[in-house]
């Protein structure tokens, strides 16, 4: 199903860069004798869009001075293949609180020229389905089908909405997942309107750009591009938007009567956006709920005796984490202003702005200082607030506190397994918004969680039986980012599954290895390493050739993926940095003596490092393997380095010790 999205809110954005775009004015200049060359031109793809255009029309109302914002959009597609017969399911997603939408034509011309226009009859609108069972919305869906398709045909679509929220004006894109013989946007405005422009990865194709006066005090942008390939999903990459050409339209302020009225060019302008949302939540009236929805009680009762805030800190991030379920309901403004903590206390759910209110509020009444709503971008969205200062930068919402000796904890109560030490991973190298007080703010860039705060080690021990059977025991270590990871599974899985589980992490998952007795360990202090022990037995592990045996003595081998440009022609993303380390330890059997023991490695690089050694203490042989990287990314000017670095650490694993009778 090929989709088309119209402007959403923040959390529907993201979705739009695989809008199927449109162009003004439908073409009529292709011939039914010109599907063999496009074919020809284009022999990989199911079709061509001939032409895309968004024009926008900006205009300011004589009488109210509101801003009037029409954007009309079409779009010309020839289909190249039959199998576009499965394409004609076609969905339009609609924000009421952000759009109207005014008009909409479909017409489609089989391969003959004769057309088909879809009536009215043919859409339906739909309370458009929630992302996830937590996430809802007051998105519509306009459906429609194109009925039928296949080599030849050609669609245009056009559709007509007005914005209404100039806030979120505009993000245009000028790639689709077809190519593209011609892409353009045309925005016209009066003199009185200023406008920024934020342009991304236009650089990678002939841009014609003009500003040009018109009469009647206007004048018109305009960007046209032509030639465009097919965007090319890749599994694993950084968010598109990094790598498509796009356009961002900014509305900085606009004169009426005499009298500019700012609307969003500055990181002060957009923490006035926000900070007049947050102040709409209602305020609890104490004469009616002196508790606050029974914030107070449950505070008080929780933190009773503690004398630390940073015992206070805990305690009531972990109960709103365990207590305060998260399901987002974004109806409208509702998807921006919290509701009272009263509220989110009596129904015990609340989305990230409410969940990040909340803690606020309870750690203000515990006496605790400096704790502060902060508004953020996730990694999902490539901008930052201070080069694009506008709401389409920002997705989320977190409370932080000043953590003494600068910086701040990260309290997002929406990951029920995070801790406060660490900040939520897909925030790392974003900025935080943080609301100080009435007009008070800062922005503050997260860093980057460094590897040694984000491990994983494992310790294993190991001897050959009578029977020539491996038997052993295992100790794992998780922290940070690896910890979080596991602990919701380890805790909610039954017997059954959670020691399935258990093997797919302590053993690979391999059906040769039988896992025994296990426990876990701190699974529930998250501030410590969760520890994982183990018991373990596999056969067949040793070659015996003659008098000898042939060991490879790393049971388990890690793997880093290596990448080519054929494949992988898009900048890599990684979760976060991390360090690994591996030590095993073989006992020697009776009556042999080491005959061949492999040589150390080492790699270091700037931006990840590798060692492993092998050597001889009291008649165990001891083979220590550790790497780490600290980087986010993997721009595929970093691939060849990335790729050795793969190489050294599995060839040491397959390294082999030769054992000899004596």
């Amino acid at each position: 199903m090929i989709k088309l999205f119209c402007r959403s809110h923040v959390s529907k954005e993201l979705a739009l860069f695989s809008l199927l775009f449109l162009s003004l004015t439908p073409l009529f200049g292709y011939e039914v004798t010109e599907l063999g060359a496009y074919q020809q031109k284009y022999p990989n793809n199911i079709a061509v869009i001939l032409e895309h255009r968004q024009t926008v029309s900006i205009e300011i109302d004589p009488k109210t001075g509101e801003l009037l914002i029409y954007e009309t959009n079409f779009e010309e597609v020839l289909y190249l293949k039959e199998e576009s017969k499965f394409y004609t399911d076609q969905n339009i997603y609609l924000s009421e609180f952000f759009e109207d939408l005014i008009e909409l034509n479909v017409t489609v011309y089989n391969d003959q020229g004769k057309k088909n226009v879809l009536d009215s009859d043919d859409f339906k609108t739909f309370d458009s389905p929630p992302s996830s069972w937590v996430f809802h919305d007051d998105d519509k869906e306009v459906v429609f089908d194109l009925q039928k398709l296949g080599a030849g045909y050609r669609t245009v679509i056009s559709y007509k909405k007005r914005i209404k929220r100039p806030e979120f004006f505009d993000l245009f894109h000028f790639a689709s997942y077809y190519p593209c013989e011609l892409s353009s946007v045309d925005i016209t405005y009066p003199t009185a309107v200023k406008l920024k422009f934020y342009e991304r990865n236009l650089d990678k194709s002939p841009v014609e750009r003009a500003t040009t006066p018109l009469k009647k005090n206007l004048q018109k942008s305009s960007w046209v591009l032509k030639g465009l390939k097919e965007i090319k999903n890749e599994d694993g990459s950084t968010e598109i938007r990094n790598h498509i050409p796009h356009l961002i339209a900014q509305i900085s302020s606009y004169t009426y009567n005499g009298k500019e009225e700012n609307i969003i060019s500055t990181p002060t302008e957009l923490h006035a956006f926000f900070q007049d949302l947050l102040l709409q939540k209602e305020v609890v009236d104490k004469k009616k709920d002196p508790t606050n929805g029974g914030m107070t009680v449950i505070v008080d009762s929780i933190t009773k005796g503690m004398t630390t805030d940073l015992q206070k800190i805990d305690t009531i991030f972990n109960w709103v984490q365990s207590n305060i379920k998260y399901i987002a309901f974004e109806d409208g403004i509702n998807g921006y202003v919290p509701r009272p903590s009263n509220l989110v206390m009596t129904n015990r759910f609340g989305d990230c702005k409410d969940m990040g209110n909340l803690l606020v509020e309870m750690l203000n009444h515990a006496g605790v200082p400096g704790a502060h709503v902060a508004w953020v971008g996730t990694r999902d969205i490539p901008y930052l607030m201070s080069e694009i200062p506008s709401p389409l930068t920002c997705n989320h919402v977190i409370c932080v506190v000043d953590r003494p000796g600068g910086g701040y904890y990260y309290l997002d109560a929406t990951d029920s397994e995070g801790t406060f030490d660490l900040p939520p991973s897909a925030i790392q190298s974003k900025e935080l918004l943080i609301h100080e007080g009435l007009d008070k703010f800062v922005i503050h860039s997260v860093p980057m969680v460094k590897p040694e705060d984000n491990f994983f080690k494992t310790h294993l021990k190991y001897r050959l039986d009578e029977d020539d059977s491996i038997r052993g025991t295992g100790i794992d270590y998780y922290f940070g980012y690896e910890r979080s990871d596991l602990t919701y599974n380890l805790q909610n899985l039954n017997d059954d599954d959670l020691k399935e589980y258990v093997k797919d992490l302590a053993l690979g998952g391999y059906n040769r290895y039988t896992l025994g007795e296990y426990s876990i360990e701190n699974l529930k202090n998250k501030s410590k390493e969760l520890v994982l022990k183990y018991d373990f037995s596999v056969d067949n592990f040793l070659i015996k050739d003659k008098d000898e045996l042939i060991v490879n003595p790393m049971l388990f081998k890690p793997r880093i993926t290596k990448y080519n440009l054929e494949d992988h022609s898009l900048t890599r993303y990684k979760e976060y940095a991390r360090k690994v380390m591996y030590l095993y330890e073989f006992e020697i059997p009776k009556g042999y003596q080491i005959k061949h023991l492999p040589e150390d490695v080492e790699l270091n690089h700037d931006k990840f490092n590798f060692k492993g050694t092998f050597e001889v203490v009291d008649n165990v042989i001891v083979v220590t393997l550790q790497y780490d990287y600290h980087l986010l990314e993997i721009p595929t000017d970093l691939y060849e380095d990335w790729n050795e670095f793969s190489d050294v650490l599995t060839s040491f694993t397959i390294e082999n010790i030769i054992l000899q009778k004596k």
